[in-house]
């Protein structure tokens, strides 16, 4: 259907997301013929929203952007307004887009997908960034691979707050770096061909990196990485230093990079992975014979936030198991959950429906309040993206029970 809306019956929170969506939605300011007249009323129902049909058009009940941008979408999808509730069970629902392989969103990209975003009720865009944005001093960056300038990121972030969406960065600090690594002026901080060395002049290159992977952006939260560093004291680390345990050496360098984020007023969460590798002697995540020493748990640094990506396991009690392996690390997890883009030319509905369902509902079972979807781009984002969108589509429904 069509809608319309006035200003005067709009909070001012909602005037600038509903404007961005009138560039290719039937919405519009103002008188339209044919259109359903919508208006917007904040309630005090944490988590939750209602769309009430009435004479001359429909209300929307909210408790904040993203459930009052949901109903603008479901709308927009029906013919006539149709009576509903919706409750939210997680606090923090979002998405993480891959801008390292090859295919570096542009701004314009980006800005489409945050109003499907809002129209299905997300609260939150990851961008996924090993070296694909600016630091200022250091040309070698994102060359040639279509990094993004600080201008570009605060153009985005403006752009998500229009919808109450909050953009986070994620970036890498330890390990999944070969693009920056690969350029000799990177050997002094060098350990293996894809890890940074846990030491020296690193640092002082990571607080510029946190610096300028935060400054755009309006939130105080930032995802620092530090997954599958497979290798981690095994090169130029082992040479200078010799051979240390790998937790110590783990443990000590996220040391360093939390006194970073702290410094700059800036709240991290970390891929949990490889706390469980390397308590594996087969250097499995997924291992159930994993043992974290006690020692190791206690420099865990407080504040932190421990994010379990999974995006294989189809047993919804696998994921609770692991839920409740993650809460003994402290704190509870955030979920990151995959919609499947990546080895393929064409997202994998199969495979991610498998997979995403039992997640969810063991999300929900242990009190998990955060969840994300990932769309990597692995192997030079061969899949079409936009093919994606029904994943996002299909598993807001299963986040949030509709009642009629």
């Amino acid at each position: 259907m069509r809608l319309r809306w006035e200003t005067k019956e709009v909070p001012d929170e909602l005037v600038d997301g509903l404007r961005a969506l009138e560039e290719e939605y039937p919405i519009s300011e103002g008188p339209r013929e044919g259109a359903e007249k919508v208006r917007f009323k904040r309630w005090d129902r944490e988590g939750s929203s209602e769309v009430v049909p009435e004479d001359g058009g429909v209300l929307v009940l909210y408790d904040g952007p993203a459930r009052a941008f949901r109903a603008v979408g479901r709308l927009l999808a029906e013919d006539v307004p149709v009576p509903s509730v919706e409750e939210v069970p997680f606090r923090t629902l979002g998405i993480m887009l891959d801008c390292s392989r090859n295919a570096v969103p542009s701004v314009e990209h980006l800005k489409r997908w945050l109003r499907k975003m809002a129209l299905m009720g997300y609260d939150m865009m990851m961008l996924y960034m090993e070296d694909t944005y600016e630091v200022p001093g250091e040309p070698f960056f994102g060359y040639l691979r279509g990094r993004y300038s600080q201008e570009e990121l605060r153009e985005v972030d403006s752009y998500a707050s229009k919808f109450g969406i909050e953009v986070i960065p994620c970036i890498q600090t330890l390990g999944h770096l070969e693009q920056i690594l690969r350029w000799p002026a990177y050997r002094d901080v060098k350990d293996t061909s894809s890890v940074f060395l846990a030491g020296g002049r690193t640092y002082e290159l990571l607080e510029r990196m946190i610096r300028a992977a935060s400054e755009p952006f309006r939130t105080d939260r930032i995802h620092v990485g530090m997954d599958e560093a497979h290798d981690l004291g095994r090169g130029r680390y082992l040479d200078t230093f010799g051979y240390r345990r790998n937790f110590e050496i783990f443990s000590e360098h996220l040391s360093e990079v939390i006194k970073i984020c702290r410094r700059l007023g800036l709240r991290p969460m970390i891929w949990s992975d490889m706390y469980f590798r390397m308590g594996s002697e087969t250097g499995d995540y997924y291992d159930p014979k994993s043992v974290i020493p006690e020692d190791v748990v206690a420099k865990i640094p407080e504040g932190v936030q421990l994010v379990y990506w999974d995006y294989y396991h189809r047993d919804e009690e696998f994921y609770r198991e692991w839920i409740r392996r993650h809460r003994g690390l402290g704190g509870i997890p955030i979920m990151a959950s995959g919609i499947w883009t990546w080895n393929k030319l064409w997202y994998d509905h199969t495979i991610t429906t498998a997979t995403v369902a039992p997640c969810l509902s063991a999300c929900r079972k242990e009190g998990v309040e955060e969840v994300f979807f990932t769309l990597w781009g692995d192997d030079g984002a061969e899949c079409e993206r936009d093919s994606a969108l029904a994943g996002p589509v299909s598993y807001t429904h299963l986040t949030l029970p509709t009642k009629a």
